[in-house]
């Protein structure tokens, strides 16, 4: 038999499964017929106040009660609100004070109760009440209640006079005076409101028990679901004032089983049982992806959180408020949202993807992205991103670099413009307003997410090369070239080392070491645009050695070169193409075979800017074909394919194409176009050539008067028409005597419909860019802001602002009321509605046009 210690009280009180410490600490009194302050003296803690112990104990104090009751200091704890300190209350440990709870109002100073919990166990009190998250019983599946009904105060579990005569769970208010009134009701005879089996409520807290309350310490997957519950329960409140005639049908059962609203007017509103148990309800059902009605209720969650900020337009200002829900909440949201979104922001937020997040990266997390990233983006990657456009990019390292820029973006604040200045691409707008005239409009949805992923596993992957330190290290004049191994290099293949191959190879050789062109150019020089110098093997390799001596006089043991492998990303539909699409074989025979590069493309089915960085990417190597041999001074082998005479007439004189087009067919310069035309003698074009015999017979004073005058089009487009020089026409003008217009006057769109125009749409069409800013405005109303309608055109916000400005600066009145949603002004109406006439006359002719 076990010796019971002398320190030990020889009375033993078992405590109730789940009992407060103050309500056990009570009952031990209660049974030795003693008040509470004599009972704890008679522990051996004079001065020691229930209501702090219950909060926390002090060591000593977890030691005397151990000693004196025989209760471990492990049960002692789990009888106090310590072990929910920081998910369901706050304790101060320096004065033991219950302070702002992290989530709801109600602190714990208070209880809730069940009138039968209390009624079968002689009125022992759960601990599990004085949490915010307790609001109803499961057992007796009723609500708590907060407060007695007859004196309407909040319980008090213990009474700091003897009561000898007051019965357990009796309401004590009063009783800590002597001059009070005491209430006496007996607790347990209180009516609460029963709950049906299938209860929603009963539900939502079987479901906090688990999750929340269910760990014996603070975890942080019961404080992130804590959280999530806790932010939705209270935009459930608040939609309940403004927003409930808009609520789904199960939001009026939630209340139904409430049997009554909660307070709203009252300050503790989100505190009360009522108002807890709603909120918390609402809060499961919105979480839980298996409900039918899930998204509903999380849809008006939304719209009450959004109701709420209604002069705050852009939605990630209202949204911001959810954030503290944690990640999956605010990535369900976001994603609802995302086509109200500009481009750039879902980049940032990562909409276009499967998990959108808010932005939670420091600016340190940028810094280690950017130090993996060259200032262009990766050739291999750029073939991925670039889709095959009907023309070659002519500023393909614009888009690079814009592509570089917005990879620093996605899980960040930062905006392009810092982003491309911490690069060093300090042309940033030029790079960008390139990427968006060439990329945006091909899948910029998929375009985004791939850039949004790889940002992602950059962060996530070790990357073999510091950008960020090469940037810092290398540049124009701290790269070393051995001059006198290239001049070796040329004696032997009899080249000249001159200042200019120098000056190229020397950029070639640290756009090796950056990752990148030097500068922040969006072009690329135009001798670099040909194939010729880029497949010479033994070049390549004296470039290579020159970059590694480079790094190890530095001290850096990295790769010359390197690209992400395409394994980081999985599963993806690439907006344009992969590397390996390209065939190998049957591209080394064609540039063997001397093809130019727009032939190459076409036979490949590629875009000329994937050949370009597909040569980039793999760094192959072909031998060429030998330099055409002259065959006597002056004389030279006749040329072949583009640059046969007969292809050239065709293309200069027939298709009409410029020096500067054709030279971008044939991948040469401007110049070497004109020198074979000058071989070949091919006459030249001039501006002030004959009229065509082509002319219509009517061709006379009076037709172009009509043309140029009353149908308001300009001198380039009807010389347009006419097949001949724009000065032809201004020629024509000045011999009959026309008023000529001012400079910056622009044809009218609605020229050939031979309809008269109101004096307003008259203004209008001789406007730049008349006939695109029309059909953005028609499709400007209906929408809730610009920032919508700008996201449904494919436009930027501020673009489609600048827009709308100039028009209705031209016509001298509003035409836009900005409403919500946006609608027309009288005047505004009467003006769009000969546009639209306009544009689908237009249209109409055009398709008349195909069809024959």
């Amino acid at each position: 038999m076990t010796a019971w210690p002398d320190e030990r009280i020889p009375i033993w009180v078992e405590p109730v499964a789940g009992e407060a410490l103050d309500s056990w600490l009570e009952a031990y009194s209660r049974r030795l017929s003693t008040s509470i302050p004599e009972f704890v003296r008679f522990l051996g803690l004079p001065g020691a106040r229930l209501n702090r112990m219950l909060r926390c104990l002090t060591e000593p104090e977890r030691q005397v009660l151990s000693q004196r009751t025989g209760l471990s200091s492990a049960r002692l704890t789990a009888m106090t609100l310590e072990p929910w300190d920081g998910l369901a209350v706050t304790i101060d440990r320096q004065t033991r004070r219950l302070i702002r709870p992290p989530l709801w109002r109600h602190s714990g100073n208070n209880t809730r109760y069940c009138p039968r919990c209390l009624g079968e166990s002689a009125a022992r009190w759960q601990l599990s009440w004085r949490l915010p998250w307790s609001f109803a019983c499961t057992r007796h599946e009723m609500l708590l209640l907060d407060r007695c009904p007859k004196c309407g105060q909040p319980p008090l579990v213990h009474g700091y006079r003897r009561l000898r005569d007051v019965a357990p769970g009796t309401c004590l208010y009063g009783t800590g005076s002597a001059n009070a009134i005491h209430c006496g009701f007996f607790l347990p005879d209180a009516e609460a409101a029963l709950l049906p089996s299938h209860s929603l409520i009963l539900d939502a807290q079987r479901e906090v028990n688990t999750d929340v309350l269910g760990t014996e310490s603070v975890s942080g997957s019961a404080r992130q679901r804590g959280q999530e519950l806790a932010v939705l329960a209270r935009s459930a409140l608040q939609g309940l004032e403004k927003e409930l005639k808009s609520a789904p049908t199960v939001v009026r059962d939630v209340l139904e089983e409430c049997g009554a609203l909660p307070d709203l007017t009252s300050r503790d509103a989100h505190s009360s049982v009522l108002g807890t148990a709603f909120g918390t309800a609402i809060a499961k059902i919105a979480l839980d992806r298996q409900r039918n009605d899930s998204d509903a209720v999380f849809t008006w969650l939304m719209a009450i959180r959004r109701s709420r900020q209604e002069r705050q337009y852009y939605p990630t200002q209202w949204l911001s408020e959810w954030v503290p829900a944690g990640p999956r909440v605010t990535s369900r949201a976001l994603a609802s949202i995302d086509t109200e979104l500009t481009w750039p922001a879902r980049i940032r937020f990562g909409t276009t993807t499967s998990t959108p997040a808010w932005p939670t990266l420091t600016d340190e997390d940028v810094e280690q992205r950017a130090a993996r990233l060259p200032a262009m983006l990766w050739p291999s990657w750029t073939m991925r991103l670039v889709p095959h456009l009907p023309e070659p990019v002519f500023r393909l390292s614009g888009i690079r670099r814009a592509c570089a820029a917005l990879l620093l973006m996605p899980g960040t604040t930062w905006d392009y413009s810092r982003a491309a200045q911490f690069l060093g691409n300090r042309s940033r707008f030029p790079h960008r307003e390139v990427f968006d005239a060439a990329v945006k409009s091909h899948g910029p949805a998929e375009l985004a997410e791939v850039l949004v992923l790889l940002a992602r596993a950059l962060d996530s992957n070790p990357a073999p090369v510091d950008y960020a330190r090469r940037r810092a290290t290398f540049s124009e004049s701290t790269v070393t070239f051995d001059l006198d191994a290239y001049q070796s290099y040329c004696r032997r293949h009899g080249m000249r080392a001159g200042p200019v191959q120098i000056q190229r190879l020397r950029w070639h050789l640290l756009k090796l070491l950056l990752g990148a062109d030097p500068g922040a150019s969006s072009r690329t020089p135009a001798w670099n645009t040909g194939l010729s110098h880029q497949f010479n093997d033994e070049l390549k390799s004296f470039l290579l050695r020159q970059a590694v001596e480079n790094l190890t006089s530095q001290g850096i043991t990295e790769p010359v070169v390197w690209q992400p492998p395409s394994a980081w990303l999985k599963k993806i539909t690439w907006v344009g193409i992969e590397p390996d699409r390209i065939d190998g074989d049957t591209f080394s025979t064609l540039v063997a075979a001397g093809h130019p590069l727009t032939h190459i493309a076409k036979i490949l089915q590629v875009g000329e800017d994937h050949i370009r960085l597909h040569v980039e990417a793999t760094g192959i190597s072909i031998p060429l074909p030998p330099p055409p041999q002259s065959r006597g001074l002056g004389r030279k082998i006749p040329r072949q394919g583009f640059f046969a005479p007969e292809e050239l007439q065709r293309l200069y004189h027939e298709e009409k194409l410029s020096l500067a087009k054709i030279a971008r067919l044939m991948s040469c310069s401007h110049s070497t176009v004109r020198r074979v035309l000058d071989e070949a003698k091919i006459p030249h074009r001039k501006g002030n050539a004959p009229l065509p015999s082509r002319l219509p017979a009517s061709f006379s004073r009076e037709w172009l008067e009509t043309e140029y005058t009353q149908k308001g089009r300009s001198a380039p487009d009807i010389a347009h028409e006419l097949g001949i020089h724009k000065e032809t026409v201004a020629k024509r003008l000045r011999k009959w005597d026309i008023p000529r217009r001012p400079t910056g006057y622009h044809s009218s769109p609605f020229a050939g419909l031979s309809l008269p125009l109101t004096p307003t749409m008259q203004r209008v069409s001789t406007t730049k860019n008349c006939l695109s800013r029309l059909r953005h405005l028609l499709q400007i109303p209906g929408h809730r802001n610009l920032s919508a309608a700008a996201a449904s055109l494919g436009v930027e916000p501020g673009s489609l602002g600048y827009q709308l400005r100039r028009l209705e600066a031209t016509v001298g009145f509003k035409i836009i009321a900005r409403t919500t949603p946006l609608s027309t002004t009288a005047a505004g109406a009467t003006f769009l509605a000969e546009a639209r006439r306009l544009v689908s006359l237009l249209d109409g002719e055009a398709g008349r046009s195909g069809a024959s």
